[in-house]
């Protein structure tokens, strides 16, 4: 079995609790990231649309970092707590993604790990090779 090998994006600082990505093998699983900058601040609160937008750029980080690109993606999981946001989300899941999506799931959650989040998402990638 390859081994698991923690992916922490640029500017990013290991966390003994959490690891952005673990790469085994070709595949990177991209840990749920919410709408936190590089400092630790909650971006977009109250704005699905800006908070899905920083989740994305949070994926694309740990994917860079593991060299991969967002198109890499094979199945995406995102969490909402009011899925009255869906389309907000939608929006930006198009965006990231114009054509060749990957699988993706959504599901409605009573809350998140704070409750400034609205959004979550983790990613799994096959990674070139």
């Amino acid at each position: 079995m390859p081994e698991r090998q923690p992916v922490i994006p640029a500017g990013g600082s290991p966390n003994p609790n959490l690891s952005p990505g673990i790469r085994v093998g070709d595949f990177l699983f991209v840990s749920g990231h919410v709408s936190t900058d590089a400092s630790g601040n909650v971006v977009g609160v109250g704005d699905c649309e800006a908070q899905s937008r920083q989740v994305m750029s949070n994926i694309r980080g740990v994917i860079a970092a593991a060299g991969g690109k967002i198109e890499d993606v094979a199945k995406i999981t995102c969490f909402l707590t009011d899925m009255d946001n869906y389309p907000a989300y939608a929006k930006v899941r198009l965006e990231t993604w114009p054509s060749n999506p990957p699988a993706s799931s959504t599901v409605g959650v009573a809350a998140l790990v704070r409750p400034e989040f609205l959004v979550e998402v983790e990613a799994i990638v096959r990674l070139p090779d």
